[in-house]
């Protein structure tokens, strides 16, 4: 086991806040020399680990938050990716989470055709709670996150994600200009959920037309965890669609109460997380944390398909997408579906239109019929097909910048040496 392994976060923070404040670990592909002993020594053993490029850390005392910079494939770009803010119980965890989500935006950048690379960042708050950063607070905490991305000179380029606001974003560039998702009074894109939630639902309906010979979703039942601002939007899709049973829950009763009062003959609360996995649909959809499905959920599992709009649902993707095949339940990878947010943001640097984005949702109907029809056609898993496709794309240099990702790394690096 990795020595930081089994640490909580502010073990780990009061260990290096004054011996290592910042540190890195880069990957084969950089030619960087990696500090002896570093605090993140040992992290290229984890089984999430997939030769990122490069991840970089600061303790910051003024805070009191950790911020982690995940880079993990730059070959298309710079890394793109969420930042969030969120508290973990181990350091294994919180190492594990960035480094999948990290991987996660390498593929779902390579099958949205943007020029950008994978990333993912972390804010972990130590000794306080999310719910208690005053407003006040919170400018303290992304004011310093964004000098920390600075630091990075263009390596990674931050997002919403988790916890974080289009006004956390306007915070970190006013430090910085690596920042996407910020409000559109400043001239981003605001909130992506909207769009990730429309994404999702084509792929649901693009899931009908292949299978089911249908055009829409009626006379079928989903299943939907978490109500925030994708599950929520994607809630109002499915019951304009004509579900025939919608089963809902989440940690907030407001929002499923406010679900119901949609459809009320329609709409149906379940208890918790575990009773939903157990309940018979035709569509289940995660849309809160990562790793839901695992070797004891899909046991449960009674939904013909799993299309959600969460990152990172399955515990091992490899294994438990096979188990879901071997099943008989059809899973539609999230970073083939999910990518509207990245792809809202992604490109704010040349300003941003609705209408292209209005595009990109056809597209996302048409891929997914596309891949169920290729995957079905050479008895493999969706899950296998889209992995086969990111991977070729994730092959291709980005068209006038070619290595440039690489060499922020490494400026990056050899400036903490």
């Amino acid at each position: 086991m990795q020595p930081f392994a089994a640490l909580t976060p502010a073990q780990f923070f009061q260990q290096n806040a004054f011996t290592h404040p910042e540190s890195f670990l880069c990957g084969n592909t950089i030619s960087t020399g990696n500090p002896a002993n570093g605090p993140l020594a040992g992290m290229e053993q984890m089984p999430d680990y997939d030769n990122h490029e490069g991840v970089f850390f600061r303790a910051d005392a003024e805070s009191s938050c950790l911020f982690f910079a995940f880079i993990h494939h730059t070959n298309r770009g710079q890394a793109q990716g969420g930042t969030r803010f969120f508290s973990y119980e181990t350091m294994q965890d919180l190492l594990s989470d960035g480094l999948r989500l990290s991987k996660a935006m390498s593929e779902k950048c390579a099958v949205a055709g943007l020029w950008w690379g994978g990333g993912k960042s972390i804010i972990c708050p130590v000794g306080f709670s999310i719910k208690d950063a005053t407003p006040e607070r919170r400018k303290v905490i992304f004011a310093n996150f964004g000098k920390f991305i600075a630091s990075l000179h263009g390596a990674y380029v931050a997002a919403e994600d988790m916890n974080t606001t289009p006004e956390d974003m306007q915070t970190i560039l006013s430090q910085n200009r690596f920042v996407t998702c910020i409000p559109k009074t400043a001239g981003g894109s605001g909130n992506p959920s909207p769009f990730t939630a429309e994404g999702v639902f084509k792929s649901m309906l693009a899931t009908a037309r292949v299978l089911e010979g249908k055009s829409d979703l009626s006379g079928m039942s989903v299943s939907i965890q978490g109500l925030g601002n994708v599950g929520g939007a994607l809630a109002r899709y499915v019951l304009e669609s004509g579900v025939s049973r919608l089963y809902v829950t989440d940690l907030m009763q407001e929002r499923m109460e406010q679900v119901k009062s949609w459809a009320p003959d329609v709409v149906e609360i379940v208890s918790s997380k575990e009773a939903l996995l157990s309940q018979p649909c035709d569509i289940f959809a995660p849309c809160a944390g990562g790793k839901v499905i695992d070797d004891q959920t899909i046991q449960w599992l009674k939904c013909r398909y799993v299309i959600g709009a969460a990152n990172n649902q399955l515990e091992r993707p490899e294994r438990h997408a096979a188990m879901l095949h071997a099943k008989g339940i059809l899973y539609l990878p999230d970073f083939f579906i999910n990518r509207m947010g990245i792809i809202n943001c992604a490109n704010e640097q040349y300003g941003w239109l609705e209408t292209t984005l209005q595009e990109e949702v056809v597209k996302i109907y048409e891929d997914t019929v596309h891949l169920l029809e290729e995957s079905r056609s050479r008895n493999i898993s969706p899950q296998e097909m889209a992995m086969i496709q990111a991977g070729e794309a994730m092959k291709k240099m980005h068209p006038i910048w070619p290595g440039r990702g690489k060499q922020l790394i490494q400026k990056a690096a050899n400036e903490r040496l």
